[in-house]
């Protein structure tokens, strides 16, 4: 009897704690997608009628970095809404940190470019070298050419990217 006792309180026991620990999960799970959501992935910014979006931010692998770096792939969704046709690319872009350091754009054979039609759209991915422990991130869009003192930027929080899967 003292045996069955013994047992029946160990298999209580056992139960009461896999209920408090799937609780905590859904507590940081929770927390991970409220700190996810304080990014401005998605969100559409407007420059001299010129609509654009990043649509994901991603470390992925490359082999030609060094140990303290890694790759960061941007996905653009860019539109050209106003009435003459517009050039746009990877280069127009740049990462900044937390403490204000900029990071260029890497030399990456599948960087976008291109000139968009008037109502057309761009979609493509500009590739970045970032430090591996880079938190905090703002993407900063930054006309190459337009070199004129009181040019517009526009910049968007990406927060801290994830690596793909």
């Amino acid at each position: 009897m003292k045996k069955l006792l013994i047992a029946a309180l160990s298999s209580l026991l056992v139960l009461s704690m896999t209920a408090c620990s799937s609780t905590s999960d859904k507590d940081t799970n929770t927390k991970a997608t409220q700190a996810e959501s304080k990014t401005e992935l998605n969100k559409e910014k407007a420059i001299n009628d010129i609509n654009m979006k990043i649509t994901s931010a991603t470390i992925i692998k490359d082999d030609t970095l060094k140990k303290d770096e890694a790759m960061l792939q941007l996905n653009f969704a860019i539109k050209n809404d106003s009435k003459t046709d517009y050039g746009v690319g990877s280069g127009d872009f740049y990462i900044k940190d937390k403490s204000g350091k900029k990071y260029e754009m890497a030399g990456h054979e599948d960087n976008f470019g291109d000139v968009i039609k008037v109502g057309k759209t761009l979609n493509g991915s500009g590739y970045y070298t970032i430090p591996k422990d880079a938190k905090d991130l703002t993407v900063v869009y930054d006309q190459a050419i337009n070199k004129a003192k009181d040019k517009k930027t526009i910049s968007w929080e990406i927060g801290t990217p994830k690596s793909a899967k």
